[in-house]
C-alpha cells in the first residue's frame, strides 16, 4: 500500500492531505462558486445546485478514501491563501503501478502555473512511492487542463473516444489520454 506524505511543499505551494472540516468546505465550496462558469462544462458535479453541505460531504469522502488507501486527495493552497483547488491521486492499481492525476483550479489562480507545479509535486511524491506510470485524462475541448499535461511533458497517447457521458448536454464526450512514465520524469530530472 502507498503512504504518501500528508503535507507536500513546493516553491510556491502547499498540498496538504484534504481533511473534512466545515470551514475547509466553505473554502472549497466558496472557490466552487467563484468559479462555476468555468469548471461546468468539464466537472459533472459543477452544477448551479451544488451547496456547501456538498462540499463537505466530498472532502470527508475524501478522508475515508485516504484512510483506505483508495484515492490521495490534497487541498491546493499558498502562505496567504487557504483553498486554491484540488488535485487527486486516483485508480490507484498498486500490482501495475498506475495511477491518475485530476485536478481543478479556482479560476482566479488559473493560468499561473500553480497547477504545473502542484502536477509536478504529485509525480515527485508518486514515482517516488514506486509508482510507474501515471495518467491524465482531459476533455478534448478542455484546452488549458490539456495544456497542463502537455507542459508537464506528459505524451498524448490516443483519444478515448465517447467515454464520458455529459448529462447537460445529453451526449457523450471524448477525452485525450496523457501518460508519463517514471523513466520520463527519471530523465527529465537528469536534464535539469
Amino acid at each position: 500500500m502507498l503512504n504518501p506524505k500528508t503535507k507536500i511543499q513546493g516553491s510556491r505551494i502547499i498540498l496538504t492531505k484534504a481533511e473534512k472540516s466545515f470551514a475547509m468546505a466553505q473554502n472549497h465550496f466558496m472557490a466552487f462558486k467563484e468559479s462555476i462558469t468555468e469548471l461546468a462544462p468539464w466537472l459533472s458535479w459543477a452544477t448551479p445546485d451544488y451547496k456547501v453541505e456538498d462540499s463537505y460531504e466530498y472532502l470527508l469522502q475524501c478522508s475515508q478514501k485516504w484512510n483506505k488507501g483508495e484515492d490521495y486527495t490534497y487541498i491546493i493552497s499558498d502562505n496567504s491563501t487557504s483553498f486554491m483547488g484540488t488535485i487527486s491521486a486516483a485508480n490507484i492499481h498498486e500490482s501495475d503501478k498506475t495511477m491518475e492525476i485530476g485536478y481543478w483550479i479556482a479560476t482566479k489562480y488559473a493560468g499561473k502555473g500553480y497547477m504545473q507545479e502542484a502536477v509536478s509535486l504529485m509525480e515527485k511524491e508518486f514515482f517516488g512511492q514506486g509508482i510507474n506510470r501515471i495518467v491524465i485524462y482531459t476533455d478534448v475541448l478542455n484546452l488549458k487542463s490539456a495544456n497542463v499535461a502537455q507542459k508537464r511533458g506528459y505524451v498524448l497517447e490516443g483519444i478515448s473516444r465517447q467515454s464520458n457521458w455529459d448529462k447537460t448536454e445529453q451526449r457523450y464526450r471524448d477525452r485525450n489520454v496523457f501518460a508519463k512514465l517514471k523513466q520520463d520524469f527519471e530523465k527529465e530530472k537528469q536534464e535539469a
